[in-house]
């Protein structure tokens, strides 16, 4: 680093960086925002034992300055482009709220950009544990990004609290690399060779807009402008066993398949079985999986949260269901063809493109069809290279053990079944988030235990 270069040190406040222009995907999530449908995601984290709360405020405060686009809200400027500036409000501290009952949800609402910042965390204090709440707007970071955030938070509040190891500190952030979000390492030429292969993802564009997937329940969305009610969010979780998760992956090596293949083929499946007995059976009707994709390269490593992803589909119908094995072939040749030949690219170009048409990205935006019948996002193992862990992959932070997570994908009109997958101490865990107003919580339990049966049947 040459001395005319800005100061790149990891504790910059995101006051240093100039005002950024939103990329793409960034204003998708954005203009797809509304109150009956919040763009925003959750992750949960539930400890045994009490934090020092004061002491987590602070570690709050220098972890949101180390990522900018938490600590940003969204306006236009003078040619009406919207651009990342910086918050006028204080940095946030934790709002706490008592909770009797363990696994109980507060009722959220959704960020507004215009007014705030993108990031809401709440502490939820029950007789003998705290969790914490963390809530994201889309728009800001996603899911990998969210983790990067919650591990700095973690290690903070271990220095703050003068328990964390001599070898721990925050890993170093380039809050520079933010401007070339966006463009995912695309110079003209790479961009030009990849053009061949895009065909093949116009070819699935194509099916995209002519199939008409359908929702896992029927029903019929409510104006954008109501408000998601009493029950927002509403979510279960479940967990394989350590052994189960251990041979889950034995079977899909034996297999030659990836874990993701046998996520993404039982929830197609579990989601067709679940169907036939609640009567919403239907053989001509497409089934849509909404699937998240890293785009990060090696040079992300050091940027701060971000949205650096994107999303491909897949449909089945009736008879693809008929032999479990052939599906699984089906889905594992399709997803390698993705990453063969990039067609993760496929969407965010699209949508790229579309910022030059009439309409702009707006017109992306539809509320009078299913575009998915449910998202299933897998973040692997989020936790697993984090500092603070101990032999069985659970972070310690002092006297406090980080016993398991909850992470909720957001909803969307007709698409009111989100699926999220990871793995923490060696137990692969899915929440299922779901929109209370047409999928009860007996209905949303037995789709999921539906999903745990086929999982387990794989493993075995």
């Amino acid at each position: 680093m040459n001395g005319n270069e800005p100061d790149r040190q990891m504790n910059v406040l995101p006051r240093a960086l100039p005002s950024l222009p939103l990329v793409s995907f960034e204003e998708y999530m954005l203009v797809d925002d509304c109150p009956a449908y919040p763009m925003n995601f959750f992750a949960r984290l539930k400890f045994s034992g009490r934090f020092d709360r004061e002491k987590l405020n602070e570690a709050l405060g220098v972890a949101v300055s180390r990522h900018p686009l938490l600590h940003r809200r969204v306006e236009e400027d003078k040619r009406g482009r919207l651009q990342w500036v910086a918050a006028e409000e204080d940095m946030p501290a934790v709002e706490w709220i008592d909770v009797n009952e363990a696994d109980a949800y507060p009722r959220c609402r959704g960020l507004d950009l215009s007014r705030r910042t993108g990031l809401h965390v709440r502490g939820l204090a029950g007789e003998e544990s705290e969790d914490l709440l963390l809530q994201f707007h889309h728009s800001c970071c996603d899911g990998m990004g969210a983790f990067q955030f919650i591990e700095d938070l973690l290690v903070l509040y271990a220095m703050a609290c003068g328990n964390a190891p001599e070898e721990v500190s925050p890993r170093p952030l380039d809050e520079w690399l933010l401007r070339g979000r966006g463009r995912f390492h695309l110079s003209p030429l790479k961009f030009l060779r990849m053009l061949p292969d895009q065909a093949v993802g116009l070819l699935g564009a194509r099916q995209f807009l002519m199939r008409r997937p359908i929702p896992v329940v029927p029903h019929e969305p409510p104006e954008r402008d109501e408000t998601p009610g009493e029950a927002y969010p509403s979510t279960c979780t479940s967990c394989l066993t350590e052994d189960e998760t251990a041979k889950l992956r034995a079977a899909a090596k034996r297999l030659g398949k990836t874990v993701n293949d046998l996520l993404l083929g039982d929830l197609f499946l579990a989601m067709n079985d679940w169907r036939k007995p609640e009567g919403f059976s239907d053989e001509d009707g497409w089934l849509r999986l909404s699937v998240p994709m890293n785009l990060r390269a090696e040079a992300d490593r050091h940027m701060p949260a971000a949205n650096v992803v994107s999303m491909v589909f897949l449909d089945r119908k009736g008879e693809d269901f008929a032999d479990a094995g052939r599906l699984l072939d089906g889905i594992s040749e399709e997803m390698q063809l993705i990453k063969r030949r990039r067609l993760g690219f496929t969407f965010v170009l699209s949508l790229a493109a579309s910022r030059f048409l009439p309409g702009g990205l707006r017109r992306q935006v539809k509320t009078d069809r299913c575009t998915a019948t449910a998202v299933i996002t897998n973040l692997g193992s989020p936790a697993e290279h984090m500092p603070l862990t101990d032999d069985r992959g659970r972070i310690i932070v002092g006297d406090m053990v980080l016993e398991s997570m909850e992470l909720l994908a957001p909803l969307r009109p007709y698409t009111i079944a989100a699926f999220a997958a990871f793995t923490y101490a060696g137990k692969l865990c899915v929440t299922l988030h779901h929109d209370a107003r047409y999928m009860d919580k007996s209905q949303a339990t037995g789709l999921l235990d539906t999903y745990m049966q086929f999982l387990r049947a794989s493993s075995a």
